[in-house]
């Protein structure tokens, strides 16, 4: 436990309380702008979306948390499974500072700017301030986890199999394109009806509640690909 809390520590005094104070001046940015276009265009449209920014931020920490504490940590000796528990509550903890961060800003938008969220327009217009921080915390948990699996798979693989993994997408992304071409839409449409469901979307009113169920099922998937990634990992000097 003393070496979960030190690693911890580690991350957040190394990288993440900087990051966060540097999310919460683009944040408060973001508002002043926001605040700008709507006095001057003089509309009672919404100016941006408050959250966006929060959910491109995390995921880019979990790429870049990983490398600066791994080489310390393995030198003294910690072993991958600590490393890997202090790394799963350094997401843990970053996930929900951003997650309170993006409810106080929110909090600030209703009497400010209309600042919309992603969440707001996913369940088409409710906010339960409840439901957006459980919602918030989800995705950022399951982003920060992708970030840190990326991070994990250039680590531990050669270049070869980087340059593959790099240009996947761009392949997969044609190849559905054309096979739902082919089925007339229905690949698309099976995607778009599995997004539903796994949102909560799929009923007559729309269940945030699934939706944070199923974001922490995916970032738990993730975690265990990390941890299994991690056990291959060396020290590159």
């Amino acid at each position: 436990m003393r070496n979960i809390l030190k690693i911890t520590r580690l991350n957040f005094i190394a990288l993440i309380n900087v990051q966060i104070l540097i999310c919460a001046g683009v944040l408060l940015l973001h508002l002043l702008i926001s605040m700008a276009v709507i006095r001057l265009a003089n509309t009672e449209g919404p100016a941006g979306v408050g959250d966006g920014i929060v959910l491109v931020t995390v995921p880019i920490l979990g790429i870049i948390f990983f490398s600066p504490s791994f080489k310390y940590s393995i030198s003294q000796g910690i072993s991958r499974k600590t490393f890997f528990m202090a790394g799963s509550i350094t997401i843990f903890f970053m996930a929900a500072a951003f997650a309170v961060l993006t409810e106080i800003f929110y909090l600030i938008n209703l009497k400010t700017a209309n600042v919309w969220m992603i969440y707001k327009l996913i369940y088409a217009g409710q906010v339960s301030l409840i439901g957006l921080i459980l919602w918030e915390f989800g995705a950022l948990l399951f982003l920060g986890m992708v970030g840190w699996c990326i991070r994990l798979i250039y680590y531990v693989s050669n270049r070869a199999t980087k340059y593959a993994f790099s240009i996947t997408p761009f392949v997969l992304s044609a190849l559905l394109i054309f096979f739902n071409a082919l089925a007339d839409g229905g690949i698309g449409r099976a995607i778009w009806r599995f997004l539903k469901t796994t949102m909560g979307l799929s009923g007559s009113v729309p269940n945030p509640y699934i939706g944070i169920a199923s974001m922490l099922g995916a970032a738990t998937i993730l975690g265990l690909i990390c941890f299994l990634l991690l056990r291959r990992a060396q020290i590159i000097d």
